[in-house]
């Protein structure tokens, strides 16, 4: 998997041309691929981190790259950062990695306040994911374009039981869910995303405890619930989306 840098998080939105006026009015399709990207911070570290990126999304202005990305604080940890890439293509994540690697060389500032972040960093975990589409997401107040916090929930699965899991989550979804499962596209981890309105609604978001007792022992389950941070994300606005969307 090629690595972009620690805040080269990427948002490619999937609407275009005129639909991109449809979409906002009617839920957006989930994306194919979420990149999934966890930084644990340094210990004191947390206010210099956020500055930091605060600048990186000024100068990827001042440079009008488009590339974009989402940043989340986790509620109860101001450690835990959370960066998605989400895609409309399976082959989305390497497009936007030779777009950085092509633009990035007349942009040396961008390196350096790399560099600079690098530092402040004490562990990194990233995933790249597919989206199992046999669960329909049913939220049409909320997705990824206009989230303010969303709740994800990683599964890491014992080798031979990714059928019974997903199965179990048929059950439990029905005829759709609020929402969206994504399966790791290297070893049988699955995430499941709930983007939200707010933070408050995470306190009615559905758990799946319920539907995957039956199969205890045999996954590993993290949850936790994240806050979008607008000063160190590039969210594209409409405009920006079309003339992302008409890149190659």
């Amino acid at each position: 998997m090629i690595t972009l840098p620690l805040f080269g998080v990427l948002f490619a939105l999937h609407s275009a041309t005129g639909a991109a006026r449809a979409a906002a009015v009617k839920p957006a399709t989930p994306p194919v691929s979420v990149n999934i990207v966890h930084h644990k911070l340094k210990r004191g570290t947390t206010a210099a981190y956020q500055a930091l990126e605060a600048n990186i999304v000024s100068a990827y202005e001042r440079a009008k790259m488009p590339l974009y990305w989402l940043t989340f604080q986790a509620a109860k940890d101001p450690r835990d950062v959370l960066y998605l890439n989400v895609f409309n293509t399976p082959d989305g994540f390497e497009q936007a990695s030779e777009s950085f690697r092509t633009l990035s060389p007349a942009h040396p500032e961008l390196i350096r306040l790399s560099t600079r972040l690098t530092a402040m960093v004490e562990a990194q975990t990233s995933v790249l994911t597919t989206r199992r589409d046999e669960i329909a997401y049913t939220r049409s107040d909320v997705d990824f374009r206009n989230l303010h916090a969303l709740v994800l929930a990683t599964y890491r699965i014992k080798p031979g039981h990714e059928g019974k899991f997903m199965d179990a989550l048929r059950k439990a979804a029905g005829a759709g869910a609020p929402w969206l499962v994504y399966e790791s596209n290297t070893d049988p981890t699955f995430v499941v995303i709930a983007p939200l309105k707010s933070r408050s609604e995470a306190r009615h978001a559905v758990s799946l405890a319920g539907p995957l007792r039956a199969l205890r022992g045999s996954y590993r389950e993290t949850r936790e619930v994240y806050v979008l941070v607008p000063a160190i994300s590039r969210r594209p606005t409409l405009a920006s989306s079309s003339r992302q969307a008409s890149r190659p």
